[in-house]
């Protein structure tokens, strides 16, 4: 990455420190970051997704894109669980391992946008929705089965995964594509002010949660091992595999090394996992993708593009 590049990045990483000084000044704590959280999944992700997806030009490859963040992350899940088997008697922990495999799809999305265009930003927020069903069918079950239930598990509520914002989003921005329905007026204004306003709320929810611990280094080493190394290595394998090539190859490579997402922290939360465990994968992921979303990019778009 070229220094013009780096430059263009820095406000985006600014705004993740940001996040880190309004939690340290006592503005936000974790549950204000969750908070933060809620509102850029139901109000701004949905509306950057829809923007940059109604906008692109469609591609059959765009379909593709929802199953590699589906399928990948059950493979990655399936990875911990077998080389985990030591953390048998401490499921609060093992859990977290498995539920972490829910990237945190927003924080490539200002990247690709910034190093790709509309194009790049539609591709990864379709990766994403793959990810939103991981998050809302098999990371939630995980959850359940590792935390209070004890292996009962409860039920998936099949009508809130439907319901998932950035489901209805990618359906409403692939059906304005294909139909090439005008976007324009003072709802797509309105539409328009949100999208932009999601890099802000996002980067600074992200910031919130950067408080690694040193005493899970072990376990966290192993999770960005398994989550971004191999994930990413995973996501290129698979693309290439699927025969996509250019961006959409470089989105699904990408997608699969990201940081661990929030989604960890607020199912550890509400199952009785270990919740310190879960903050720092998010914590040391994030740094980690902070320098990898600033350079795996450019590598792959120097050889595939």
């Amino acid at each position: 990455m070229d220094l013009t590049g780096l430059l263009d990045a820095t406000p985006i990483l600014m705004l993740i420190a940001l996040g880190v000084v309004v939690r340290r000044i006592g503005l936000l704590d974790l549950r204000g970051g969750l908070v933060l959280t809620r509102l850029a999944y139901h109000v701004t992700i949905p509306a950057a997704i829809f923007v940059s997806i109604a906008r692109a030009d469609f591609e059959l490859s765009l379909l593709w894109m929802p199953l590699l963040g589906f399928v990948i992350p059950i493979l990655l899940a399936t990875l911990m669980y077998l080389t985990t088997r030591r953390l048998a008697h401490r499921p609060r922990q093992r859990g977290p391992m498995l539920v972490g495999m829910v990237v945190l799809g927003v924080f490539a999305f200002p990247f690709m946008e910034l190093f790709f265009g509309a194009d790049g930003l539609a591709r990864i927020a379709l990766y994403d929705v793959g990810n939103a069903f991981f998050a809302g069918i098999v990371a939630i079950s995980l959850a359940r089965y590792f935390g209070r239930d004890s292996g009962e598990g409860n039920p998936i509520v099949w009508r809130r995964v439907l319901a998932s914002p950035i489901l209805i989003a990618a359906i409403a921005g692939v059906v304005f594509t294909i139909a090439r329905l005008p976007l324009n007026g003072p709802i797509a204004s309105f539409i328009d002010r949100l999208a932009v306003a999601n890099t802000a709320l996002a980067m600074i929810a992200v910031g919130v949660f950067l408080i690694p611990q040193r005493a899970y280094g072990t376990l966290v080493a192993q999770f960005v091992l398994i989550r971004m190394v191999i994930g990413g290595l995973l996501g290129w394998t698979m693309s290439i595999l699927l025969g996509l090539d250019g961006l959409s190859l470089i989105a699904g490579a990408v997608g699969s090394s990201l940081p661990a997402g929030t989604t960890v922290l607020i199912f550890s939360g509400n199952e009785g996992l270990d919740t310190e465990l879960a903050a720092s994968l998010v914590s040391v992921t994030i740094l980690v993708g902070a320098v990898v979303i600033n350079v795996l990019p450019h590598i792959l778009a120097a050889i595939y593009l």
